[in-house]
């Protein structure tokens, strides 16, 4: 069985930042180093045949050029995309990261910098499976027979008297000083699911619930993302926002009528 896959990507600097750290990739396209986010949504619709691939990246606030090493990250994705195959689609996302945090420690090298960083979660759909890849704590849902799930994993130390801790893993850390362990999963798809990639300022506003609320309503994919959006902007828009919503619809062959 063919599916269809409808996706709208939204990306917004927030209510309280000056610029703009988040970066993705979606369907060819990503942000400059230096942008505002995204004026209009990014709408559109893949063959699952096309192995589509969508990730989010968010720059690391705390530390210096985040918006630079998110951007380096998208680029490096672009970059290795090509050479994509359905079978090599977990080799892949490890190869891209390995790829994704050289470009980023290599410029941080070359420009003197201390530290930068990027979290980066990404998903790519073969002919039967969706395949996760995740580093830093941005996160994955799936949305099916009404329920919402948290699909990836936070790389975050294990304290729970922090209302923010800090990373365990992220791109941009050089390979002398810490191996990076990116998180995979592989799991199988069905009609109607819906697929959330988001940045944490996102999920920083809204709970589980709330999301699975809004996304729940069988609405037009590019209205349940600017929902979320909408409701994230409402409940403060602290940090900037990235959204890349991906719904699965079986693809519908007609046969032709014969006249004898």
């Amino acid at each position: 069985m063919s599916y269809i896959i409808e996706y709208a990507a939204l990306c917004e600097t927030g209510k309280q930042r000056l610029k703009n750290q988040d970066n993705f990739w979606c369907s060819g396209e990503f942000l400059g180093s230096e942008n505002k986010g995204l004026a209009e949504p990014l709408t559109g619709a893949a063959d699952i045949a096309s192995i589509p691939i969508f990730a989010v990246f968010d720059g690391m606030g705390g530390e210096k050029c985040g918006e630079v090493a998110a951007h380096l990250a998208a680029r490096a994705l672009d970059r290795a995309c090509p050479s994509r195959q359905e079978k090599d689609l977990k080799h892949f996302f490890s190869s891209a990261c390995q790829k994704m945090n050289a470009e980023v420690c290599g410029y941080a090298k070359g420009n003197h910098i201390g530290r930068m960083g990027t979290t980066a979660v990404m998903l790519g759909f073969g002919r039967r499976n969706v395949y996760l890849c995740n580093i830093g704590d941005s996160r994955a849902y799936l949305l099916t027979l009404g329920e919402i799930t948290q699909i990836s994993k936070d790389h975050v130390v294990d304290v729970t008297a922090l209302r923010k801790p800090p990373l365990t893993q992220h791109l941009g850390i050089a390979e002398d000083e810490f191996v990076i362990e990116p998180y995979f999963a592989i799991g199988e798809y069905g009609d109607g699911d819906r697929y959330l990639l988001c940045s944490d300022g996102l999920t920083d506003m809204l709970s589980e619930k709330e999301m699975g609320a809004i996304l729940s309503p069988k609405k037009p994919v590019f209205e349940s993302a600017g929902a979320l959006m909408e409701a994230a902007i409402q409940n403060g828009g602290a940090d900037n926002i990235t959204i890349i919503l991906c719904e699965l619809s079986k693809k519908k062959f007609f046969k032709r009528k014969v006249s004898k």
